[in-house]
Parts: structure tokens; C-alpha cells; sequence
């Protein structure tokens, strides 16, 4: 597919900004992003040539590279096998320091006992297959479900769980393949805020995912640059620009190689 479609989404402004800027930070959520879905969540790799233009990206200087994901981070930082980054887990409630140490933020008792019961209501359910629990959420993973089974699994499941959501301990968002019931107080969009905020004067920043969830992200980034979404979505958006799927991502970060690093390294990508 020629370059100027796959990018014709993307507004002007935005790589006129990316070349002049003199910081810029460039978020990128995992699943669906810079992975396409995969039903068993372990096999769900890079496409092809992102993580090598990730590392370039980030080894020429002037870009901060970060993944924030809903994952826990020892997760993909498996899958991403080595890629130098800012790494935050779960919505904002894990970190990886510079040093290498993780830094997990702590989960009020109230947040803890509303997590277990939203585990215990759906087993109670019939769904135990189905979910992943994490340190602050647990997950209905729907993927494998014929469409109008995964709808009707789904509602079942969100009608216990936002009985447990508010009072400050946990929220209930459908994602893409599922819904979550997470622990309230972080999300993409205080995660990304934390890294604007620490970066240099002047600094744009750019968060490109595809899920519900990343909505936060785009929105908080909005007075800093731009919310890039990836794949189709119903309804409205934050995000102020596109790209079709995972598949175009590599093409987005050639370009950003060759506005802020030159040809030079985008040669043999």
C-alpha cells in the first residue's frame, strides 16, 4: 500500500510539529497496536519491523519512547524482547525505573476486596475460562466467543460488576475482545500526563493505541499534540488522527525516523 495513503489520516500539523519540536514523546499502547490481537494473548507479537524502528527511534535521540499498556509489564516486556523504553503496566499502577527496579503502586483494601469480588461473581457465573486476573483488574476475555455469545457474556458480566465501580475503588470499561473491571485512581491518560510532565520544555507528545482504554491517553495528550488511534471505532474519539491497523504502524515510524533522524537510518527498513 503506497506510503502517503496508509498515512493520509494522520494531520499535516502533526509531522510539522514532529520536525521542529525539541523533545518529543512517543507513547505507544501494546495489544492491537503495536500486536495484533491474538486469542492466545502469549503469541501476540510486534508486527514485523516495529520494535526495530522503535529502537532506532529511540537510539537516535531526541524522542522519548514509552509503552503503556493494561498488561503487566512483565508481559510485554517478554514479547517485546529487549526494546530500550519507558515501560508502565496496568493502566499507570506499575513502572519500570531506569535502574531496572519495578515500582508498583499500592491498591487501597477496599479496591482489594471489590477486585475479589468481581473474580468471585464471575466464576460464579460460568465464566472462570474466560478471565485473567491481574494485580489491579480482572478481565473477561471474550475473543474466542462467537460474536453474539461474547455480547451476551459480556452484558451478563458487566451487570454484576458495576454493582462493585464507584466509591473510588474500581471502574468497568468494555474493551476490544472483552470488559474489565480495574482499579480506580489510574489509567493511560495519568500515566502519559506523568511523562509530559517530566519532559524537557517544549516537548510534544504523541500516544497512538486502538482500545477503549486509550481514550484517557488521548485526551490528556490533546494540549501537548496528538491522539493517534489505530483501527476502526465506533463513536467518537479523542484522538485526532488514524491508522488503519497494526500493519501501518511501521510506516508511521519511518516517517518519524526520517523527520527526526534523516534517510540515513531509515535506509533498509
Amino acid at each position: 500500500m503506497p506510503r502517503t495513503h496508509v498515512l493520509e489520516a494522520i494531520p499535516a500539523q502533526l509531522w510539522r510539529l514532529v520536525k521542529l519540536a525539541r523533545h518529543r514523546v512517543l507513547m505507544f499502547d501494546y495489544d492491537g497496536t503495536l500486536a495484533p490481537f491474538r486469542v492466545e494473548r502469549q503469541e501476540a507479537r510486534p508486527t514485523p519491523g516495529a520494535v526495530d524502528l522503535l529502537r532506532r527511534i529511540g537510539a537516535a535521540g531526541g524522542t522519548t519512547v514509552a509503552i503503556i499498556t493494561g498488561r503487566p509489564l512483565a508481559e510485554v516486556e517478554r514479547l517485546i524482547d529487549g526494546l530500550p523504553a519507558t515501560y508502565i503496566g496496568e493502566h499507570g499502577w506499575e513502572r519500570r525505573m531506569p535502574d531496572g527496579s519495578l515500582v508498583q503502586r499500592p491498591l487501597s483494601v477496599p479496591t482489594k476486596k471489590a477486585l475479589e469480588s468481581a473474580e468471585r461473581s464471575a466464576q460464579a457465573l460460568g465464566f472462570g475460562e474466560l478471565l485473567e486476573r491481574k494485580r489491579t483488574s480482572v478481565v473477561l476475555h471474550t475473543r474466542s466467543l462467537p460474536a453474539e455469545a461474547a455480547l451476551s457474556v459480556q452484558e451478563s458480566c458487566a451487570a454484576v460488576w458495576r454493582t462493585l465501580a464507584g466509591g473510588e475503588k474500581v471502574i468497568v470499561d468494555h474493551i476490544v475482545g472483552g470488559i474489565e473491571v480495574r482499579a480506580w485512581g489510574c489509567n493511560k491518560g495519568t500515566a502519559a500526563l506523568s511523562l509530559l510532565s517530566h519532559a524537557p520544555p517544549g516537548s510534544i507528545g504523541v500516544y497512538v493505541g486502538d482500545d477503549a482504554t486509550d481514550e484517557d491517553a488521548f485526551d490528556a495528550v490533546r494540549e501537548w499534540g496528538f491522539g493517534i488511534r489505530v483501527g476502526e471505532r465506533n463513536g467518537p474519539t479523542q484522538a485526532m488522527g488514524s491508522l488503519t491497523s497494526c500493519e501501518s504502524v511501521p510506516v508511521f515510524l519511518k516517517e518519524w525516523l526520517m523527520l527526526t533522524c534523516g534517510d540515513d537510518l531509515v535506509a533498509g527498513c
